[in-house]
Parts: structure tokens; C-alpha cells; sequence
């Protein structure tokens, strides 16, 4: 449902790097002025987010991520079908997130040097060729787990480079419009994102039992092509502005590229750092919650079968769809000072559950309060993420925003399979009831602590 290099002339000096950083920083156009000018640019008759460019990139994405999640669904049924263990798909899903991790702050280097629009075209195109090579691997050796795995590794190393490419080129391609326009921009992409993540499961399911492996992978190489071709169209300039002006300067190594955006976010932008920090933490939480928590409760703690279970997760992804159109419909007021009260409808979100397992109720009771504000909490998500993402773009550079958002992305990953571990954990020597509470509380703990931040972020 995601890399302009810095100017050559920066690398002479650290002190010049920080202070043209600055000066652009200084041209970042700030909530209360944009959501001023968002009411005059509605008197336009045409709207950005009708442009082509726009209609094209979020299309292109959108068809990308539904044939990533159509693969990653048959494959793990298949999986489950050839090895009778869902725990061999899982761990293959785990370990691929290693590379993913490692390599994206690398790829938001990229997305800061090379045309974004060529980055993505060249990784939908390669993701759909290795896709067509396994599959024809596999119809020429039948099941094989290796290729399975590399196939899973190689593709999460592309979407490494993908994310962060994309989530600097939707602010590049409405740079010039107020930051309203750029919210709504990130509602509609959330909107295709949760929609291209949903239908698979939904129709996955019918078109595996009734087709197979094979079909399900060439709607995944056709999704790749599709997306491709749609991409080639995006008209997209160069992330440098002018730095190709200057092609007899050096240009600064990879490493040295990422160093700077570590640099710009420690002494241009400490806020970004600080919610990059907070947005990490929260990944952590729910991540747990969602992900362990979730299943554990339905299957194990109050015993019900796999179709409840099924017919539960499937309520959260409707929930997700829900959640992001809701929160499109007042993405242009949504500014970071309302970061604060989503958290705390999240965590009051959590009270209840652990309330209802304390209580002499049955289990469908207890499943229909867990399954309510489980819902509660993705619709908090969405507003949570719609506040985030677009308060970090607005006041990055262009040049440096690949590196930024890629650098979020590996924090808030490195926080996921940690709090899956803990909550692993928790739910393991802990009650139910014990875990949501202290998991509300401390969300609550943290939206206090976290709120002086988002009351002076252009401090």
C-alpha cells in the first residue's frame, strides 16, 4: 500500500551542507498558512489530485500492492498446502524482512539521485520477471521451499527500494500545492492501499481452490507489467532541481548521503526525529497487539475455531478501508496538533477489552467487545498515520526526502518484530485483561509525553 542526492557542492563541507538544508528548509510551508491557502485553491476548478500524473501513480501502486499481497496470500497457502505448516511461510516472511530493513535507508539514497519515476517502473518491471522466472522454475520442478524463499527474500529487497521511492514522490509531484492537497493526496493513497490489500483475501481464497498456484501468480506478474506500463507516463524531474548544473563535482558516496539525513534530522529537525522516535514506539504496540495479540486471544484464549477467527480478521480489513475513508474526508484539516487525540482514542480503545475479560461474561461477549474496538483502534491508526506521514514530508526537502522517509520506515520495522516478541511474551505469563490494560495505560503514558512535541513541532 514505497531518492534525490544531495548537491554536489554540499559534499565540500558539513557547514554548507547544514545551511543550505536550512535555507530550503525555510521555503516549507507550514499548517496554518496551507490550510489557508488550501480554502483559496478550491475555488480551482481543477484539482491536483485529478491530474493525470497523480491518477497515474496512485494507480500504478495501487495494482503493484494488489499483485504483491494476491502472491504473498497463494504463496502461503500453497506453502501450507505442499508442507502442512504454516510456521515454514512465517519465518520465511520474518527472515525477509532483514534485507528490508538493512537496505531501505540505502534506497531512500537512491530515490534522492535518480528520477523516482524510472526507480519505480524498474522495480515493478523486475519484481514481475522474477515472479514469471519462479513460476516457471516451478512448473518445471514442481514445489521446491528454496526458490519459495529466495523468491520472498529478492522481493522484499525491491520493496525496500520501492517504499521509500514512492513516498517521496508523491510529495514532489504536490510540492507546489498547500498542505491540505497534500493530505488529501495521502488519503487517497491510504484509501487504494487498504482496498488493494483487502481483495485478495477475499478473493484469493475462491481463485486458489478453483485455479491453483499458476493463475494466482500470473495475476501477480500481470499486476507487476500493469503497473509498470502506468508508471512509464508519471511525469517526474529529476529530485536535484539543479544539482546536475554542477556534474564535475564530486558526488558525495552512498553512505555519506545517508549520513547527511541523519545529520539534517538531528540538528535541522529534531522534532521529525523525536515522532520518527514516537511513530516507532506506537509500531511496537500495535504491532503486538495486532499481530500476536489478536489471533492468541480468538484461537487460544477463548477457543474459537479458525472461521470465526477468519471472519474476525476479515471485520479488521474492513475496518482498515473504513478508517481510511473516513479519515479522508477531513484529511485537509488534519494537522500534527491532532496526533495527540487520536492516540488517546487509541489507547481508550484498549480499556475495554481488558475491562470485558475481567468481567463474568461469556466468550461471544467477550469476542464481540474484542472484535469492536479492535476495529476502534485500526480506525485511530488510520488517523494516526494520516497526521504523521504528511507532517514529516511537508517539512523535509526535496532532495533529502527519500533518505528521511526510508529511515522512518526501518525504525518503525525494527520495532515490529520486537514487539511481537514481547507480546509473544506477555500473553504467554500474563492474563489477557492484565496485557490490554497496561498496554492502554502505557499508550495513554506516551500520548502525554509525546504531546508538548506536537504542540511546538515547527519550534
Amino acid at each position: 500500500m514505497n531518492r534525490d542526492s544531495a548537491h554536489p557542492a554540499e559534499s565540500r563541507s558539513t557547514h554548507d551542507s547544514h545551511s543550505r538544508y536550512a535555507t530550503r528548509n525555510t521555503r516549507i510551508r507550514h499548517d496554518g498558512h496551507d490550510n489557508r491557502n488550501h480554502r483559496n485553491s478550491n475555488r480551482n476548478n481543477t484539482s491536483p489530485l485529478r491530474s493525470r500524473d497523480f491518477v497515474l501513480l496512485v494507480t500504478g501502486q495501487g495494482i503493484s500492492l494488489f499483485g504483491n499481497m494476491t502472491l504473498r496470500f497463494a504463496m502461503s497457502m500453497w506453502v501450507l498446502d505442499e508442507t502442512g505448516s504454516a510456521t515454514i511461510f512465517a519465518s520465511i516472511l520474518a527472515v525477509s524482512i532483514v534485507p528490508t530493513i538493512l537496505l531501505s535507508p540505502f534506497g531512500g539514497v537512491l530515490a534522492d539521485r535518480v528520477n523516482r519515476r524510472t526507480i519505480m517502473v524498474a522495480l515493478d518491471a523486475a519484481s514481475g520477471a522474477l515472479v514469471l522466472a519462479c513460476a516457471l522454475v516451478f512448473a518445471a520442478l514442481g514445489f521446491n521451499i528454496a526458490a519459495v524463499a529466495t523468491m520472498q527474500v529478492l522481493l522484499a529487497v525491491l520493496g525496500a527500494f520501492e517504499t521509500p521511492t514512492v513516498q517521496a514522490a508523491l510529495p514532489q509531484l504536490l510540492r507546489r500545492q498547500d498542505s491540505g492537497t497534500l493530505r488529501q493526496g495521502m488519503a487517497v493513497v491510504n484509501q487504494v492501499q487498504q482496498l488493494a490489500s483487502l481483495l485478495p483475501s477475499f478473493l484469493g481464497g475462491v481463485l486458489y481452490a478453483f485455479f491453483g498456484i499458476r493463475l494466482m501468480m500470473s495475476i501477480a506478474v500481470a499486476s507487476f507489467a500493469l503497473a509498470a506500463a502506468l508508471e512509464c507516463f508519471i511525469r517526474l524531474g529529476d529530485p536535484r532541481g539543479d544539482a546536475t548544473a554542477e556534474p564535475s563535482c564530486e558526488q558525495p558516496s552512498p553512505l555519506d548521503d545517508l549520513k547527511a539525513g541523519v545529520r539534517f534530522l538531528i540538528y535541522e529537525r529534531p522534532n521529525i526525529l523525536k515522532l520518527m522516535l514516537f511513530a516507532a514506539i506506537l509500531n511496537f504496540v500495535v504491532a503486538g497487539y495486532s499481530a500476536v495479540g489478536f489471533p492468541y486471544i480468538i484461537r487460544t484464549a477463548l477457543g474459537f475455531d479458525a472461521t470465526v477467527y477468519g471472519f474476525s480478521d476479515g471485520l479488521l480489513g474492513v475496518a482498515g478501508v473504513a478508517g481510511a475513508f473516513i479519515a479522508g474526508t477531513v484529511a485537509a484539516r488534519l494537522t500534527i496538533e491532532h496526533m495527540a487525540p487520536s492516540l488517546y482514542a487509541l489507547a481508550l480503545a484498549l480499556i475495554p477489552q481488558g475491562i470485558a475479560f475481567m468481567l463474568p461474561i461469556g466468550n461471544w461477549a467477550k469476542l464481540a467487545v474484542l472484535v469492536v474496538f479492535s476495529c476502534a483502534v485500526v480506525i485511530a491508526c488510520s488517523f494516526t498515520n494520516l497526521i504523521a506521514i504528511p507532517a514529516i514530508q511537508l517539512r523535509t526537502p526535496q532532495e533529502m526526502t527519500g533518505k528521511v522517509m526510508s529511515l522512518a520506515s526501518s525504525l518503525a520495522m525494527c520495532a515490529q518484530p520486537l514487539g511481537q516478541m514481547l507480546y509473544g511474551w506477555a500473553y504467554d505469563r500474563l492474563p489477557v485483561a492484565a496485557v490490554l490494560l497496561v498496554s492502554g495505560l502505557a499508550m495513554i503514558a506516551l500520548t502525554l509525553i509525546g504531546t508538548p512535541i506536537f504542540r511546538h513541532f515547527d519550534d
